[in-house]
């Protein structure tokens, strides 16, 4: 019986190869972005899955991929020439601007196109963070302001009802027309003059105006929990005594009596109360006259408003 014929062999390498070797290409750029992801910061990795919605891939003859804009890898290639490029592009651009043409790649790079592209990435990432940034800025600026002016507006709002509710008491206790009332948007001030609860370069409250200190002890235990600042001044008279070096400790003096007698009362809270003396130097008045000196020698009373108590 006669050999059968051997048919000759195929010319050229078998179909599967070439399916085969697209298929470790494949392989080749997913392992590398995995790379190239896992060196990235959070932002970047953030970019790169952004930049994917407006990025086609597809195959085409000979076993040749089409990545990005014009980034190809061959069949049976095994370097990606200008990944670190590629991949920039992919973190940074915020929509593709090739035309995605299929060309086959020839192992050299267009050294001169990528820098050019590259270059235009950066100006076209710098322009838009360059001008958030200032606006950014100025947001945050207008909030600030908009939170200052309400906190100033709920306050003031505060101390006028404080103010009212002082002013009232005062008149009940017949106390009005020794005590200055005045206030801001952080306290209600009282001022109270200095002749009245001191003689002249002493600092003992005197006999006379210890009723009078009861009544304003009345009224500040409706506000204990408030922050209290009891301040003490005089005029810029010098002052030097055995007792008294200047008149900054006089009115320091002056202002830790008051504190005392205040405390002596029972009804205030002693972390909630501030003692200050300033001397001479806050006045009020001219010291060029007996009248201007007579008014900058005096006891200063900050009662805060909720508001601003909580915030020391």
């Amino acid at each position: 019986m006669g050999k059968r014929k051997e048919q000759p062999p195929d010319e050229g390498a078998p179909a599967w190869m070439a399916t085969f070797s697209d298929l470790m290409n494949l392989l080749l750029c997913f392992f590398v972005l995995l790379f190239a992801s896992s060196t990235l910061d959070e932002g970047k990795i953030q970019k790169i899955a952004a930049s994917f919605e407006n990025v086609s891939f597809s195959i085409i003859e000979k076993g040749v991929i089409s990545i990005l804009e014009g980034q190809l890898v061959s069949g049976g290639v095994t370097q990606l020439p200008g990944i670190q490029s590629m991949l920039e592009h992919v973190g940074f651009a915020s929509e593709p601007t090739g035309d995605n043409l299929e060309v086959e790649t020839t192992g050299k790079e267009d050294t001169n196109a990528n820098d050019t592209k590259t270059n235009a990435d950066s100006e076209n990432e710098a322009g838009p963070a360059a001008a958030e940034e200032p606006s950014l800025a100025v947001s945050e600026q207008q909030d600030a302001d908009s939170l200052k002016e309400r906190m100033q507006q709920e306050g003031e709002k505060q101390s006028e009802q404080m103010y009212e509710e002082i002013k009232s008491m005062t008149e009940s206790y017949a106390i009005d027309d020794r005590v200055i009332m005045d206030y801001t948007y952080q306290y209600v001030q009282l001022d109270m003059n200095g002749a009245i609860l001191f003689n002249t370069g002493q600092a003992d409250i005197r006999s006379d105006a210890r009723l009078f200190m009861q009544k304003i002890a009345s009224i500040l235990a409706r506000y204990k929990s408030h922050v209290i600042e009891i301040e003490g001044h005089t005029d810029n008279v010098p002052i030097r005594t055995k007792q008294f070096e200047s008149n900054r400790y006089l009115s320091t003096a002056r202002a830790t009596k008051v504190y005392e007698y205040l405390m002596e009362q029972g009804s205030l809270i002693d972390k909630n109360i501030k003692v200050a003396g300033y001397g001479e130097s806050r006045p009020i008045a001219s010291n060029e006259t007996e009248e201007g000196r007579a008014r900058n020698r005096r006891v200063t009373i900050k009662i805060y408003n909720q508001l601003h108590s909580e915030s020391d």
